[in-house]
């Protein structure tokens, strides 16, 4: 059995460790950390202004926040959560909920946020990024746990939302070996950002986490979702992991939940 006192060769923030020596040789061992970017309340459900009060958008995104750091909790693989904010409000929150923050000066967008953050994580040992927005309203750890142990090696991990356009997860081992691409057209983006750096790419497909909240519509089918009867298109995914700028000798592997 491992030592976390006498046998322990280095520490990061909470006592998290990532090496040990067992027989007199190093061992490292997969350290992983979860980001959760999330702007600020009054910028996000935009889309939304139509369908709902400001009072619901910002209840909404509350509960969604709470769901997704709840389920990378009690995820035994992810050894602690980041949230990655600009907003003074969500730090609050954040400590609220004992959760870590790292503080953006200005508001820069996700990609830069996140990225500078697994930067900073990288140094101190982390292994891999697990990146997971906060508006996942189906999100499970049991969900998050098979994504893990679906990218268990070097590679990058991408989880396309319903319509296989965004990216509603995306692990990368190392940290920091891809270029963020949230925004438009993600999913694809995310794929091309791999290929460019020649790294394994896999997509895993999760009833889940296939959800995510942006449009009106997002509710509507929140309301009679069921993960259950989800299939993710892989036909979709494997035409769209092919479009992009194909390199030789690089396969995307499409990985089913369940």
């Amino acid at each position: 059995m491992l030592s976390r006192c006498s046998d322990l060769l280095r520490t990061v923030e909470n006592n998290c460790w990532f090496g040990a020596r067992v027989g007199g040789s190093v061992m490292r061992v997969n350290h992983i950390r979860a980001f959760v970017p999330l702007k600020h309340p009054a910028r996000a459900r935009r889309r939304m202004l139509e369908d709902l009060s400001a009072r619901q958008r910002h209840s909404l995104y509350y509960t969604l926040a709470r769901r997704t750091i709840a389920a990378l909790r009690d995820t035994p693989m992810v050894r602690d959560t980041v949230i990655v904010t600009s907003s003074a409000e969500v730090e609050i929150f954040a400590e609220q909920l004992g959760v870590r923050v790292m503080h953006q000066m200005s508001d820069e967008g996700i990609n830069c946020a996140c990225e500078a953050a697994i930067a900073s994580s990288s140094a101190v040992g982390i292994s891999t990024a697990l990146i997971v927005p906060g508006d996942l309203p189906m999100v499970t750890s049991t969900a998050i746990t098979a994504l893990l142990r679906s990218a268990d090696s070097p590679g990058v991990t991408i989880v396309p939302d319903r319509h296989h356009r965004g990216t509603n997860a995306l692990v990368c081992t190392p940290a920091a070996g891809v270029r963020l691409r949230f925004g438009p057209n993600s999913f694809a983006e995310h794929i091309r950002a791999a290929r460019e750096q020649g790294l394994a790419t896999h997509i895993f497909e999760s009833g889940e986490l296939a959800l995510d909240i942006d449009e009106p519509e997002d509710l509507d089918a929140w309301r009679g979702y069921d993960t259950r009867n989800y299939v993710g298109d892989g036909r979709e995914s494997e035409s769209i992991a092919g479009s992009h700028g194909s390199m030789p000798g690089h396969c995307v592997d499409v990985i089913r939940a369940g």
